[in-house]
């Protein structure tokens, strides 16, 4: 998307799907924070009619950082992370080699394996969803890779897009976010240690086992992706399809 100020913000239509399909464009929108658009940026997405903002970061990272809002478009920050992972505001610099240096080895991975199950974030997503006249969603976190990431997979998957097409929507990411990335690190790096440096790649990567973790949970859990949107969020085979004939071509 053409924004000044735009992380990572791009539309997640055009997608084809299993049937053949594809997923209409101007419906769902997926971005990193919002606190830097510009005034031009806001006229630009005031055309495409969003009616929902929802803000997947913690309560105390959207006050920080707050979105900016257009006219006509409601915010709702509905907090991702599982306990495991919530942020804490008293938790100093993250991105200080101390803090980098102490993330456990597993850490993206043990965040991708719990995202998509009991998220009460993702069920507002799929309520707010349901409930789209003609106008669009945009999901989003602080840089629109991982719980962004999970929420966006979650949804094309619901319209019947094939996991690789998923996969391949997910790793755009690595691209999208490049400059932003680039941005902080320019700033941090004089004072990172090597080894926080590697756990910055880590930690700010798009890589493809990160949301291959929650496929895989998915299915090691349900046995299929029909049931885990049954049972995890009352999505059933009847709901999916009223949702492919308005969202789908």
């Amino acid at each position: 998307m053409r924004l000044e100020g735009g992380i990572n913000f791009r539309d997640m239509g055009g997608y084809e799907t299993l049937d053949g399909r594809k997923v209409k464009k101007g419906f769902f929108f997926r971005s990193g924070s919002l606190s830097r658009l510009t005034p031009q940026d806001c006229e630009y997405l005031k055309a495409f009619s969003i009616e929902h903002i929802i803000d997947y970061r913690d309560h105390h990272e959207s006050s920080k950082d707050q979105d900016i809002l257009w006219d006509g478009v409601q915010y709702e920050c509905c907090p991702a992370n599982p306990a495991s992972h919530a942020t804490n505001a008293d938790h100093g610099d993250f991105f200080s080699s101390e803090s980098l240096e102490a993330l456990p080895s597993d850490f993206m991975e043990s965040l991708y394996r719990q995202l998509p199950f009991a998220n009460a974030a993702y069920k507002k997503l799929f309520h707010k969803v349901d409930s789209l006249n003609q106008g669009a969603i945009v999901q989003h976190c602080a840089v629109g890779k991982d719980r962004t990431g999970v929420g966006s997979a979650l949804l094309l998957l619901s319209l019947g897009v094939p996991q690789d097409t998923v996969l391949q929507d997910y790793l755009v990411t690595e691209q999208t976010l490049l400059p932003f990335k680039l941005k902080i690190l320019s700033v941090i790096e004089p004072r990172l240690t090597e080894k926080a440096k590697e756990r910055f790649e880590y930690m700010m990567s798009a890589n493809e086992n990160f949301l291959h973790t929650a496929l895989r949970e998915i299915t090691s859990r349900y046995g299929s992706y029909e049931s885990f949107f049954e049972h995890e969020y009352a999505l059933t085979a009847h709901k999916r399809d009223q949702w492919k004939s308005r969202f789908l071509e």
